[in-house]
């Protein structure tokens, strides 16, 4: 027979002390400082990745629009109530549009396919030679070859360019080489 003796023991609370807690706070903190520059570059390469897609699909859809309509198709930096800017600087926004009229203008009878976004603290910077890209009815686009550059918060590390070819290819490609003059302040 076992008799237990109940309240004849002193029971321990587990409890954290001043120190220990401090400890763990300073070493959280630690881990938070060394976490933060990690998650600002993972931030601004996910930026730029969403940049760029965009723009990359939008000419892709372009293309595509050309030779399904058996029209023109420009792609330019601007927006549906101005039209084209006439610069190379895309960073604005852009917009895709059958060109019916063969004049590289957006027409208020002309489709608008696509209207591009506006992407903050990012330069997207076309060649000073091709103000847009026109894709005619068999997939090409004619002129020299173009680039489209990208550059943020992260410099010309980060920096990402599209480069569209004459027979209309589009492709990402790293862009080390881009003047840090055409990437944002930091």
């Amino acid at each position: 027979m076992h008799i237990h003796g109940h309240g004849t023991g002193m029971q321990k609370h587990a409890a954290f002390t001043v120190l220990e807690l401090m400890v763990t706070l300073v070493i959280a903190a630690i881990l938070l400082l060394a976490a933060v520059p990690g998650f600002q570059q993972f931030s601004w390469r996910q930026h730029m990745r969403a940049a760029v897609g965009n723009l990359h699909n939008d000419l892709l859809v372009a293309r595509s629009e050309a030779v399904f309509r058996n029209v023109s198709v420009v792609a330019c930096p601007g927006d549906p109530a101005r039209g084209c800017v006439g610069s190379s600087d895309w960073s604005g926004g852009w917009i895709v549009f059958a060109d019916d009229s063969g004049d590289r203008q957006h027409q208020p009878a002309e489709t608008l396919i696509r209207r591009g976004q506006v992407f903050e603290a990012l330069t997207i910077s076309g060649s000073a030679g091709r103000r847009s890209v026109r894709f005619l009815a068999d997939g090409s686009a004619p002129g020299s070859n173009g680039t489209i550059g990208f550059c943020g918060l992260g410099g010309p590390a980060l920096a990402r360019r599209l480069v569209i070819s004459n027979i209309g290819r589009i492709r990402r490609d790293d862009y080390p080489a881009i003047d840090p003059a055409n990437c944002p302040p930091p």
